[in-house]
């Protein structure tokens, strides 16, 4: 068997592990998933500036982050239900985002407690926070967050509505799934993730509960319906400040207007994402609206960024661009299921090690010493940026 040496190879190797039906879940996207590619094929039409004749004997990768430092420049973004892929798959992303020096972020859909993740590694687990339609329930996971001894919290702001992803429903995939005859047949002839699924851990919400018992997926499907709340403003952001102590971060933002309103309602950070291209299949690449928000933001925030990143270089690109830090999805996903926590641990050590050469041969040692000059093509927005000119009137 060939040795696994990228992003790519654990990716191929997940889709043999997994049944179409559950790996089709994880790479699709909403609609004609247009923006589900444009996040990797904008990222790869950028190049970067060779700069020779440079020392760079001693490449550091260190960053600070909302006050936490992380050695590896990529932390793993908030996924929900991975125990479809992998018994203990958030317990193993946390263990090797620890492992690494770096952050990961416990879904609000997780079907593992935030409390049972958060103390398999302390210090390097931050909370997903969805404002659902009851009040209490957002309150409660607001102090389940305070006694794991989490410092971060990340409010899911772009789950209001979601749109169909059409292999799912090509598969009669869902959370009450009804798979297809041919989507059955294929998941027989993956015994290791039968065996997972059939006599693993009960797929269910880790940290939603009926009468104190989990619940049942029928039971799962009503409660998402029922939870989704499609009247969220920025004041119930505000309300969320007021309550929190720690850092504040607001995800789904994708243009310059909305990173603006997040920073008035007290976000430290602003999180471009498009959920990577699930949700809304009209929109840019996080990697274009980046240019944007960057531009106007003009320091007045940190900046995190996901979506499409498969490569080391992707994550100079982004932070060239003016991201504070880049965060994964997918590839910690195809990780866990190659290999658990070592297979995350190796596709952190990837990106970590291509990152360093990347930076290397743009002459600089540092992420913090790069700047839109560094990417050959940059935006005028984005020049405009490192010259503290701030676009959009923030």
């Amino acid at each position: 068997m060939s040795r696994l040496v990228n992003v790519e190879d654990y990716r191929r190797r997940a889709g043999r592990r997994l049944p179409k039906i559950i790996f089709d879940f994880l790479e699709g996207g909403a609609l004609d998933e247009r923006t589900l590619r444009a996040n990797t094929e904008d990222l790869q039409q950028l190049r970067l500036r060779q700069s020779i004749m440079r020392d760079v004997s001693s490449v550091d990768l260190t960053s600070t982050v909302l006050g936490h430092t992380i050695r590896t420049p990529v932390m793993i973004s908030p996924m929900g239900l991975l125990t479809l892929f992998c018994r203990d798959a958030d317990v193993a992303m946390a263990r090797a985002a620890r492992d690494a020096g770096t952050i990961f972020v416990h879904s609000a859909w997780s079907g593992t407690p935030l409390r049972t993740v958060a103390a398999a590694a302390p210090g390097s687990v931050w909370a997903q926070l969805s404002l659902w339609k009851d009040a209490g329930l957002v309150r409660q996971h607001i102090e389940r967050a305070e006694a794991a001894g989490i410092d971060v919290l990340v409010i899911a702001g772009d789950v209001s509505a979601s749109s169909k992803r059409e292999r799912d429903l090509h598969n009669g995939f869902g959370v009450t799934a009804r798979p297809t005859i041919p989507a059955a047949l294929n998941a027989l002839r993956k015994p290791r993730w039968l065996a997972n699924f059939a006599f693993g851990p009960k797929v269910t919400f880790g940290d939603q509960s009926i009468n104190g018992e989990p619940m049942s997926l029928r039971q799962m499907e009503r409660f998402m319906h029922e939870s989704e709340n499609d009247t969220v403003t920025w004041r119930d952001i505000q309300q969320v400040r007021e309550r929190w102590p720690g850092k504040l971060a607001i995800k789904g933002v994708m243009s310059a207007a909305d990173a603006a309103a997040a920073r008035d309602a007290g976000a430290d950070a602003i999180f471009i994402s498009n959920h990577g291209g699930r949700q809304f299949d009209a929109q840019p690449s996080t990697t274009h609206a980046l240019e944007e928000i960057a531009a106007a933001v003009g320091g007045q925030a940190e900046i995190l960024v996901d979506g499409g990143i498969r490569r080391g270089s992707d994550i100079v690109k982004l932070t060239a661009l003016g991201a504070t830090a880049c965060l994964i999805g997918r590839p910690a996903v195809y990780g866990v299921v190659t290999a658990g926590q070592p297979g995350v641990s190796a596709i952190l050590r990837i990106l970590a090690e291509e990152a360093a050469t990347a930076l290397a041969f743009t002459g600089a040692t540092r992420l913090h010493d790069l700047n839109p000059d560094t990417v050959a093509g940059a935006t005028p927005g984005a020049l405009l940026a490192r010259a503290g000119i701030r676009l959009h009137g923030l």
